[in-house]
């Protein structure tokens, strides 16, 4: 039985896939859901000198907090999961999650801490040549999660082509004659 599932997002049309599909199984199985997306720690913005320059009014200076870069980011992943989703998710019991740092560690690690039952998140289409060169985001989170993880496909559009059905993304045609 599923209780409780976890969504990651990168706020990409990629991702709406994935909490779509999170919000049916939540729906359908009466579970809670957790929303939640993984910033990188912005290092650079660190790494600003302490002097204060004789032309640089220091009013200008933006003040970095970890608890503020937490509080825009939980603040973005609410707006964006209303202003995609608010009529399906006003029946489910539903929060926002914020982590700092690799993505695939903070997914996992959120999965850990909040103990939920399945991870649902999107999947992006990537090129050969990334594929080489390192695992995906989801490749990653599925191969070290603590509970089964279900990627989902952005819906694609198909159009015959030769007498075939043919997918089309971003007007290109894909398929094995292409």
């Amino acid at each position: 039985m599923i209780r409780k599932i976890l969504c990651p997002t990168d706020f990409s049309s990629h991702s709406r896939a994935g909490v779509a599909s999170a919000i049916s199984l939540a729906q359908a199985s009466r579970a809670e859901l957790v929303f939640f997306h993984a910033t990188p720690f912005p290092l650079h913005e660190l790494t600003t000198y302490c002097e204060t320059h004789l032309i640089i009014d220091t009013r200008y200076i933006r003040s970095f907090t970890v608890d503020g870069l937490q509080r825009e980011t939980e603040s973005r992943l609410c707006h964006f999961v209303r202003a995609h989703f608010d009529s399906e998710i006003n029946k489910l019991k539903w929060k926002p999650k914020v982590g700092l740092g690799k993505v695939a560690r903070e997914i996992v690690a959120a999965a850990c801490q909040e103990e939920v039952d399945l991870i649902v998140m999107g999947k992006r289409k990537r090129r050969l040549f990334q594929r080489f060169l390192s695992r995906s985001v989801s490749e990653a989170v599925s191969h070290s999660a603590p509970c089964p993880v279900l990627t989902v496909c952005p819906p694609q559009i198909i159009r015959p082509w030769r007498g075939k059905s043919v997918p089309v993304i971003g007007g290109v045609l894909q398929g094995s004659e292409a």
